[in-house]
């Protein structure tokens, strides 16, 4: 079996950008009165268990616009995270490898919005695409994103890896017959057989499937 893509989630298995966001969204959820703790571990621990956040801010989480707005804030303050040790380094060597790389983030923002930010991390010049939740608007999830990438890749998905920290992320997409890596930045448990630390070891599991 032969790679011949990677569909790479961003937020948290490139770019270690969550604290920074967190902190917007405290200001976000202020505006509708809902107070959010200043706790990052904590914060971080339930996004784990659930990304939308729904045990803190309760019907909010369901608002794809709430989310949208405050990416949005992020954006516009530059507020911008740091890319995982190691990270660009394995994507130029994956792309030497002839892989070719896509962005796919569940951000509920256009990427075109993104592009001063992936410009930031060095990531514009490596990477094939970028396709968001933004990019599909509401009422879309993780399967309809990572379809939509493997679409503009026009590859049968048993050719496609794709590379998420988030467990749920991997029980969505399940059946799409793309080979599933759990990167464990904070969540250890994923339903995939192929769990590695960090990005950082990419090239030599691809290397390894590739035979």
């Amino acid at each position: 079996m032969v790679i011949k893509a990677l569909i790479l989630d961003l937020d948290m298995t490139l770019v270690n950008t969550l604290p920074r966001f967190l902190a917007i969204l405290r200001d976000c959820a202020a505006r509708y009165g809902v107070v959010i703790s200043d706790d990052t571990n904590h914060l971080l621990s339930i996004y784990y268990r659930d990304p939308s956040l729904s045990e803190v801010l309760h019907d909010l989480s369901r608002n794809y616009w709430f989310w949208h707005n405050c990416w949005l804030e992020y954006i516009n303050r530059r507020s911008y995270g740091e890319v995982f040790p190691g990270v660009l380094d394995a994507l130029r060597t994956l792309r030497n490898m002839g892989k070719r790389l896509m962005i796919a983030t569940g951000r509920e923002l256009e990427c075109w919005r993104m592009d001063d930010e992936l410009k930031h991390y060095g990531f514009k010049e490596l990477i094939e695409g970028c396709v968001s939740l933004g990019d599909l608007g509401p009422g879309h999830d993780k399967f309809d994103l990572i379809k939509r990438a493997l679409n503009m890749l026009n590859l049968e998905p048993r050719f496609v890896a794709y590379v998420t920290d988030h467990p749920r992320d991997i029980l969505m997409v399940n059946g799409l017959g793309t080979i599933n890596i759990g990167v464990a930045t904070w969540a250890k448990d994923f339903p995939t057989g192929i769990v590695i630390r960090g990005v950082y070891e990419l090239p030599r599991v691809i290397h390894e499937f590739d035979g």
